[in-house]
């Protein structure tokens, strides 16, 4: 995979007054309360970790984040920095995996609350990505909205997939969705190596491909 590139360099559209660039050494101490006051459920769960001090100078200082697996930026508008997106890669599999987006909640309107999947896709295309791929909630129908508009596929329900935090302050884990954008060439299962119940979920999620499976 090609290294990654900086979060200016990528050919994106973005909204009037909108940027991106990295979060600079000087803002990652603060970071952590920033998340938790856009996003308080990232409390609990595999996101948690972006709330670790120690985590985020590790892979999101200079020059540490040049050779990191993730790649996080900041999402600026009109100065101010109002957004955090990461991705993180797997070399060995040639995949690219959505970690977390979140947008401060006086920024979420128009277009920049569906500004992640165009970023995951131009991001995926400069560092030569074969596979995009990202669990969404099903808290509500908005990120797989999202999803589906760019062309990702709905790939399987995870049950008990991550833990998230409920309304009535208890933690539970909860069923995702898992969506995937192929970006090369797939080879599809032959019918004889499914199970009936293998077979019966195949041909609901890729019904184009029954006549080959």
């Amino acid at each position: 995979m090609n290294a990654w590139p900086s979060p200016e360099s990528l050919t994106l559209t973005l909204p009037p007054g909108v940027g991106l660039r990295w979060f600079r050494d000087d803002e990652l101490e603060a970071l952590p309360a920033l998340l938790e006051r856009w996003y308080p459920a990232v409390r609990v769960g595999a996101e948690s970790v972006f709330l670790d001090a120690a985590f985020l100078r590790r892979h999101l200082a200079s020059p540490g984040r040049e050779t990191s697996d993730l790649w996080v930026c900041a999402i600026v508008l009109d100065g101010a920095v109002v957004g955090f997106q990461a991705f993180e890669r797997n070399v060995a599999s040639r995949t690219l995996h959505g970690r977390l987006g979140v947008l401060a909640p006086e920024a979420r309107a128009g277009m920049l609350g569906a500004l992640g999947f165009p970023l995951f896709e131009a991001l995926g295309a400069v560092i030569g990505a074969e596979s995009l791929q990202v669990f969404v909630t099903l808290a509500t129908k908005g990120q797989q909205l999202f999803a589906e508009r760019r062309g990702f596929r709905l790939a399987g329900l995870v049950p008990g997939f991550d833990r998230d935090a409920q309304a009535d302050g208890t933690v539970k884990r909860v069923m995702e969705a898992l969506y995937v954008k192929s970006l090369v060439e797939v080879s599809w299962p032959e019918a004889g190596a499914l199970t009936a119940k293998t077979r019966a979920a195949f041909a609901v999620l890729f019904p184009e491909q029954v006549s080959g499976a």
